[in-house]
């Protein structure tokens, strides 16, 4: 059998039994190590196993993830979440949906400190959810906004979707990190104003609340008590930028001050050490056996030929960027239904880079693109984590449908920002390339 027909069989082969809800990592394996002991002699691709794992897993970058993993669930213990919600009350508490665009801001506010979407929401679904109900707003909005928002914690760094990109792609994760800064304002800025205008348009979904105190006086007061995030997003960039350390070794750096913040907060416990640990540990090892499983599967895609061919196909088409952006979003939004982001990433990077590499566009800048749409896959039914995350912390509070129905608003909301960042790409780029003309 042809080397190419093999990787299309396997494929074909991967994709049904992902269908048969088998696991991304194990279906992963068990399709490359079958397609390549077709390939090669069988005594050889078992040979390769282990050394082709080893090699790409034990990448010293890799140290960045399980760090800000660690970092994020420190910062969870340190109430973080907590004190950027009440400063959010207190600057825009009673503007028309003031609860809801507290939420936005907020949730940028943590995501400078967690890196992960599913923290936040899990963070913002106890604490906010609960009050804007009570407020009178309805579940199905308080739920979306909630899960949408949590949202900014993939593109705000220290994002994880960032660095776990920057690995597969060989990009600077400190460019990256820079990149994503930008458009994850512009998302809460947008998010927060549509969410102003239509519920003053619409009152009755999200009453005015006029319990708050937003005199100037309590809207200083409340910024003492941001210092720690403030804290965390300088020592973390700072280090970067200013040539002190690299992105892992910044890591580490960003877990001893969350830690030190645990400690003044005087939050510091050997259960908050535990669970953190165990927590860490457990979302670290699934990224590991997913990268690990990906490498196998990507080694016998490229084995065959079926990577170069594809590419060579579709770059033959001679179509416009804007229409294989078109086709590369619709493919995240149709894969974000059924897979989770660390899995997209893993799958699609070897076929769609170099795509973008023969169309002379910025890894950079398509990183964070494509991190918006793994945001966008976190909301969608039926596989949506967000929303599986707020169903188990908010337990029977909550059905799982109306989490979904009132996170479909904001899906749209998330693909005119990914249209945007499309269309006028320098909206990405201009601070990381301002910030390397200064060093």
């Amino acid at each position: 059998m042809d080397p190419i027909d093999i990787g299309l069989l396997g494929s074909l082969v991967f994709v049904l039994i992902t269908f048969l809800r088998v696991p991304i990592a194990y279906g992963m394996f068990i399709v490359g190590l079958g397609g390549l002991m077709l390939i090669y002699p069988p005594g050889s691709s078992f040979q390769f196993l282990p050394t082709g794992l080893f090699s790409y897993t034990s990448n010293f970058s890799l140290a960045a993830l399980p760090l800000f993993i660690l970092m994020g669930h420190l910062a969870f213990h340190a109430e973080i979440g907590k004190d950027a919600y009440d400063a959010a009350k207190a600057w825009v508490g009673r503007v028309p949906g003031g609860l809801g665009v507290g939420t936005v801001y907020s949730s940028a506010v943590f995501g400078a400190c967690s890196g992960s979407s599913l923290s936040e929401v899990a963070v913002f679904s106890k604490i906010a959810v609960p009050e804007m109900v009570k407020a009178g707003y309805s579940k199905r909005l308080a739920t979306g906004i909630v899960a949408s928002a949590g949202c900014l914690g993939v593109l705000i760094p220290p994002s994880i979707l960032l660095i776990f990109y920057g690995i597969l792609t060989e990009t600077s994760i400190g460019q990256l990190f820079i990149a994503g800064i930008v458009p994850g304002i512009i998302y809460a800025v947008i998010m927060a104003t549509v969410l102003m205008v239509v519920c003053a348009i619409f009152p009755n979904i999200a009453p005015k609340s006029s319990a708050f105190d937003t005199s100037w006086k309590a809207k200083i007061l409340s910024l003492k008590n941001l210092w720690a995030a403030l804290l965390l997003f300088v020592i973390v960039l700072g280090a970067i930028y200013t040539g002190w350390a690299t992105p892992d070794e910044a890591a580490a750096v960003g877990v001893m001050g969350s830690l030190l913040i645990v400690f003044l907060r005087g939050k510091l416990s050997v259960y908050v050490l535990k669970e953190s640990a165990i927590d860490s540990a457990k979302g670290s090892a699934m990224i590991f056996l997913l990268l690990g499983a990906g490498s196998i599967f990507a080694t016998f895609l490229s084995s065959t030929g079926v990577v170069g061919a594809s590419t060579s196909f579709i770059t033959g088409l001679d179509v416009p960027f804007w229409a294989l952006m078109f086709g590369i979003v619709i493919l995240y939004l149709v894969l974000g239904c059924f897979l989770d982001a660390i899995s997209m990433m893993v799958l699609t990077m070897p076929l769609i880079i170099p795509l973008i590499e023969a169309h002379d566009m910025s890894l950079v800048w398509f990183g964070v693109v494509v991190t918006m749409m793994m945001a966008v896959g976190a909301i969608t039914p039926p596989m949506g984590l967000n929303c599986f995350v707020m169903k188990g912390a908010l337990g029977d509070q909550v059905e799982l449908k109306d989490i979904f129905i009132g996170s479909l608003p904001f899906v749209v909301l998330m693909l005119l920002t990914v249209g945007l960042f499309v269309a006028f790409p320098q909206i990405i780029l201009w601070l990381p390339e301002l910030m390397r003309s200064m060093r």
